[in-house]
């Protein structure tokens, strides 16, 4: 066992291993955030229908009663759910870890031949598709009714949201551990002060996935139970046992990240803080967050930028976690933003282009698809006067900076998440998918599986060193690590746990 002062020799060499970093480029970045999600709906469409495809042939060769199709065996249900698990595993996760590891180097040859294969992947989608709604409509008595129109737009809503916010935890999951070992390229890694790396938007994709699907963007009113203190306590709660167990055991922190003792889920709290105390109707809500980080911006451009990204720290708390404080405004206008457009998602209001296209052609809106091709081409639209409101601000006003959360930055996570979130509506209309056991899995424990991989993570760098060990074992080490959160969070889906904490 390590003596405590080597341990402290490997701690300094850990966190100098993702210090001073300055990220790679903004083309970069979003060519990975195409390339993960296309992977992403070619492993929900072709598995699914494969799998869906032989098991629906395979019951045509039994000679069961209808009563046994319906209610197969405890072992039967226990091995299609093992079956399934491990096929998404392997058309999922392990080619998402080759990417951001093994094959990082080679990221546009692997954009080329991702986006080269995916009409391929249709075809055979689309034949293993005709071949199971053959087979099993042989062994229907009655035709099941055809879902309205509404409900069509409002299952496509939940398919492709619920597929982006399981990429984002994927890749937050694969990355935390990753970064750690010298088979994750460096460039990835979140930058110290300016900059554009893929972990940088980790943090505030987090916050948007929540603010799509929070209860102001759906609409709903505030929870009766326990009101603002249920909201923060939780989020406090895990903030201080993560501050306890770092300092407890001496684990390795990059302080100039958020500071001394700030970290993650206590910017959470402080944005659900100020989200509830300051309650607006979602249709003012991006209004008000383009006040705040305009006056953030204003702010930091005045000189609190300088201060923020210095070495200079006072002996109070505000001072030595100065931006950990301080990019909580820029996160809750990220947030508020966020709540206005996911409003907008959920509830799939009059679309921009379609009324254009109204007012010139003197037609009436059409069918519910034909609305929601509508809407993906407004996401789009959005999602191009981003990427260029980003590039300007990066040049003209300040550049992109994660750890000020400023303008640019949330301008870049913004405008990062919306294209994925629009190749997913694309994907969704023109080949819907059929439900996905591990995206069930993990959507349904969002944020004990992120817990999970934290915890996971630090038992791995309490075990070995990560930055000696070769790309081989880091791979494989990874593959372990992933397997494992699977496995466990796939236990607490059999066992129908839901482990929320508000």
């Amino acid at each position: 066992m390590d003596s405590p002062s080597a341990f402290n020799v490997h701690k300094r060499l850990k966190e100098e291993f993702v210090s001073n970093l300055h990220g790679t480029t903004m083309l970069e970045v979003g060519v990975l955030s195409a390339i993960i999600p296309v992977l992403g709906f070619m492993s929900f469409s072709f598995p699914s229908h494969l799998y869906g495809s032989f098991a629906a042939v395979k019951r045509t060769k039994t000679n069961g009663s209808d009563k046994d199709l319906s209610k197969p065996s405890r072992s039967a249900m226990a091995f299609d759910f093992v079956s399934k698990l491990v096929l998404d595993f392997m058309v999922i996760f392990v080619p998402t870890l080759a990417c951001l590891t093994l094959l990082a180097d080679w990221v546009l040859t692997v954009a080329a031949g991702v986006y080269g294969i995916l009409l391929t992947t249709f075809c055979v989608s689309i034949f293993l598709t005709c071949l199971s709604d053959t087979v099993l409509r042989s062994q229907q008595q009655s035709p099941k009714a055809k879902p309205s129109p509404k409900e069509q737009v409002k299952s496509s809503q939940k398919a492709y949201l619920s597929s982006y916010r399981f990429v984002m935890m994927l890749v937050t999951c694969v990355t935390i551990l990753a970064v750690d070992f010298t088979v994750f390229p460096r460039r990835y890694a979140k930058t110290e002060t300016y900059g554009t790396g893929l972990m940088d938007i980790g943090v505030g994709s987090f916050v948007v996935a929540n603010a799509l699907v929070s209860r102001q963007a759906r609409n709903l009113p505030p929870s009766k139970y326990g009101g603002v203190l249920r909201n923060v306590s939780p989020l406090l709660i895990l903030g201080l046992a993560r501050l306890i167990v770092t300092k407890g055991v001496d684990y390795q922190e990059h302080v100039a990240e958020y500071g001394v003792h700030w970290n993650f889920f206590f910017t959470l709290a402080g944005v659900a803080l100020l989200t509830s105390l300051i309650h607006v109707p979602p249709t003012y809500c991006g209004s008000l967050g383009i006040a705040i980080l305009s006056v953030y911006q204003m702010m930091l451009s005045g000189g609190l930028n300088r201060y923020l990204l210095s070495s200079e720290r006072g002996p109070g708390f505000l001072s030595l976690n100065k931006e950990g404080v301080a990019s909580t405004f820029g996160y809750w206008g990220l947030y508020l933003i966020s709540i206005q457009l996911g409003h907008y998602l959920n509830f799939k209001h009059a679309s921009i282009l379609e009324w254009f296209w109204q007012m010139s052609n003197t037609q009436k809106g059409g069918t519910g698809t034909m609305s929601q091709w509508w809407a993906a081409a407004d996401i789009g639209l959005l999602d191009l006067a981003l990427w260029l409101l980003t590039i300007y601000m990066d040049h003209t006003v300040e550049r992109i900076s994660r750890r000020t959360c400023n303008l640019a930055y949330v301008l870049f996570v913004l405008a990062q998440n919306f294209e994925v979130i629009g190749i997913f509506m694309v994907a969704d209309l023109l080949f819907p998918p059929k439900p996905i056991l591990v995206l069930e899995v993990f959507n349904h424990n969002l944020l004990p599986s992120f817990l999970l991989a934290n915890l996971l993570t630090g038992l791995v760098n309490m075990s070995m060193h990560t930055i000696f060990v070769s790309s081989s074992k880091a791979f494989a080490t990874l593959l372990a690590y992933l397997a494992a959160l699977v496995g466990m969070m796939a236990l607490a889906e059999a066992n129908k746990l839901r482990l929320k904490f508000w």
